[in-house]
């Protein structure tokens, strides 16, 4: 049927794209990969925890973006805007019990163009946007500007809870900060891009990860970004059809904690984080997206509002400014 491709289904639902990408990095913003750094790459084997080290605390700490509306900013040339709200927040595992930990609700209306505001917005009560202006015209700037104030916000949040004795912050997405903390911060990188082994060796041992087992620990060198060490970890076996890869994801942290630290780090995800597993069916992007992680999203998507209410009072809002400008013949028809 076809045609001699292997074809496998990719688990994930197609509202979030692949579980695993064919994108590269862009030129000259790769990495160095050193492998050899716990283990020489043609003696790679599995790794599984022997003496992990167990945090008191385990933080999940991840964001949700929206844009509630778009807009186009009027001039010479044309540019576009957005009005968008973002969550961060995060969950607290002790001792068997997680409960919602500390979050926090922003709203933002990115101009774009160069224009700013002097003042914010109030669109309703309880939804006030800040201004935030940037440089670009394009229609994308916007949202590439609220994915980047969500993660600045889940920055300062993660920075804050690692700042305690025997914590680990699991921050879903690459670590943003490499400055030291009292507790533990590791990335957790779901969506996987790049591999960056190239070795056969290396790349059989990953492609042959058994749950809840590790490869070694690489390093990860870049002029746009600070060192890292990193490595895979298996949380689930691929279900029958699945690529070989499914399931695995990639965790990282900064080379500051030094390699004996990393590697007590790496064996704590290893022996922790497959217990906190989905199973598929229960979450378009299970396994990887770990059942705290996946309730966060919902209770912060929650606490963003009604998306619909919101549009229809920033409508009504601009209707307004356009008729008080003398503007009738650019107001539109009246809002049902």
């Amino acid at each position: 049927m076809f045609g001699g491709l292997r074809i496998r289904l990719d688990p994930w639902d197609a509202d979030y794209g692949p579980e695993l990408s064919a994108e590269e990095e862009p030129e000259g913003q790769r990495p160095d990969v050193l492998p050899d750094v716990e283990l020489p790459e043609e003696v790679w084997r599995p790794l599984h925890p022997t003496d992990p080290f167990l945090p008191d605390h385990i933080y999940f700490v991840d964001g949700v973006r929206r844009v509630d509306a778009r807009v186009v900013v009027e001039g010479e040339p044309v540019a576009y805007g957005a009005f968008g709200s973002f969550a961060a927040g995060s969950v607290s595992v002790q001792d068997g019990v997680a409960q919602f930990g500390p979050s926090l609700v922003d709203r933002v209306l990115v101009v774009g163009g160069g224009r700013s505001l002097d003042q914010p917005v109030p669109v309703m009560p309880g939804a006030v946007y800040r201004p935030v202006s940037i440089g670009k015209r394009d229609a994308e700037a916007p949202l590439q500007k609220l994915q980047e104030e969500m993660r600045l916000a889940e920055e300062r949040l993660a920075r804050e809870l690692a700042d305690a004795d025997r914590t680990l912050v699991v921050v879903d997405g690459p670590l943003t900060f490499a400055d030291p903390v009292r507790g533990a911060a590791v990335g957790f990188i779901k969506h996987i891009s790049r591999f960056y082994l190239t070795s056969p060796e290396s790349l059989e041992v990953l492609r042959g990860l058994p749950p809840g087992a590790r490869t070694p620990i690489f390093g990860l060198h870049s002029a746009r970004r600070f060192a890292r060490y990193s490595w895979f970890l298996r949380l689930t076996p691929p279900a029958a059809g699945d690529p070989p890869f499914s399931g695995i994801v990639r965790l990282e942290v900064s080379e500051t904690v030094g390699l004996e630290t990393a590697r007590r780090l790496a064996d704590a995800t290893a022996w922790s984080l497959p217990r906190f597993v989905r199973p598929r069916g229960t979450d378009p992007r299970a396994p990887q997206n770990l059942a705290p992680v996946g309730a966060l999203e919902a209770w912060l998507r929650r606490r963003l509002g009604d998306r619909l209410l919101l549009r229809r009072h920033i409508q009504a809002l601009i209707v307004r400014e356009v008729r008080s400008r003398g503007d009738e013949d650019s107001a539109g028809s009246p809002i049902p």
